[in-house]
């Protein structure tokens, strides 16, 4: 994967808006010149998809329902792509041959397609979250890359649950050379440790990818469910709360301070939406996951020096006072 440290990228690529006529040699393109893969579908199929570059690390996302055969023939290998890409089928259907394994994931699924072997695909009605990966990089950290080829990864492999929720959290575009370095290597890490690692490798991707995506998955959850309480979340990991208490010192903050932004910045969503107009602020709070209504008033009116009451009526008033 020939990807220099200024190429960062975030495409958008859609044949929707495109004349029927015009969609197939668009797609051939991309699929030439980015994938590296030969296409054969339908003319006139309309395709949507989204790709992030940085440096050593590609991220693709197959939005609409995709139907296509791809090749990868002994001819093409002269390229010098060498690459390993970890599909995870999120619907339809997905073969990939390599030598004499065929893969075919369930939705959930992963399977590990590697540039520098011969490789034949098959998408029915199919979407997926993809990495790519430089061979070179996941080489020193598992088994067997090449082997591995057109192996499935079981959904319920917690690198691969890790992976996909980790890949998930990134951002469209990184601005900052050394972090997209780093979230590279913490993807190396977790493809590593999905299809095999080392004794070695595994113990170099527990203390560095698999700490931080777990960190990403915590995050994850909370986001989507402030009311969650610490044992509640390490239930939900299968990991000891202290652990969790752990990641986030390591990451500079506390499990409490970071629950309770999220909350108060739920609350104040609540309190400014039409849609809990209705709501009590003792509703709204207990909602934000606090059940304490006098603690809630005293932290947010530290945070964003305005009681919550202030802050309903000022919305009412239709106001535009700056939260910090």
């Amino acid at each position: 994967m020939k990807v220099e440290a200024r190429d960062y990228a975030s495409l958008h690529f859609s044949t929707l808006g495109l004349p029927p006529p015009k969609r197939l040699p668009a797609l051939r393109d991309l699929f030439d010149q980015a994938v590296r893969l030969q296409i054969d579908a339908e003319p006139g199929h309309a395709v949507e998809m989204k790709m992030n570059v940085a440096p050593g690390l590609r991220r693709a996302q197959m939005l609409s329902s995709f139907t296509a055969r791809l090749t990868r023939p002994s001819q093409m290998l002269a390229d010098g792509e060498d690459t390993v890409c970890l599909m995870i089928k999120t619907g339809g259907h997905m073969a990939l041959t390599q030598g004499r394994r065929e893969g075919i994931p369930k939705v959930g699924d992963g399977v590990l397609l590697v540039y520098r072997e011969p490789a034949f695909l098959r998408f029915v009605d199919a979407t997926y979250l993809s990495v790519r990966v430089p061979f070179s990089a996941i080489a020193p950290l598992a088994r067997n890359v090449a082997a591995a080829a057109a192996h499935c990864i079981p959904r319920d492999t917690e690198a691969l649950s890790l992976l996909q929720s980790y890949v998930a959290s990134l951002p469209e575009r990184i601005a900052d050379p050394q972090l997209g370095r780093l979230a590279a290597m913490h993807v190396y890490d977790l493809v590593a440790l999905a299809i095999g690692a080392t004794d070695e490798g595994r113990e170099i991707a527990s203390q560095r990818g698999v700490r931080v995506a777990r960190l990403e998955a915590i995050k994850g959850h909370l986001i989507q469910n402030v009311a969650l309480s610490l044992d509640q979340v390490a239930a939900r990991q299968g990991i000891s709360p202290r652990y969790i208490q752990m990641l986030f010192e390591e990451a500079g903050t506390t499990f409490s301070d970071f629950v309770l932004e999220r909350r108060l910045e739920a609350a104040r969503t609540m309190l400014t939406s039409p849609r809990f107009a209705a709501c009590s602020i003792a509703a709204i709070a207990l909602e934000a996951g606090f059940g304490d209504l006098s603690y809630f008033n005293r932290r947010f009116k530290r945070r964003y020096l305005m009681t919550p009451t202030d802050l309903r009526m000022l919305t009412t008033l239709g106001s535009d006072f700056p939260l910090r």
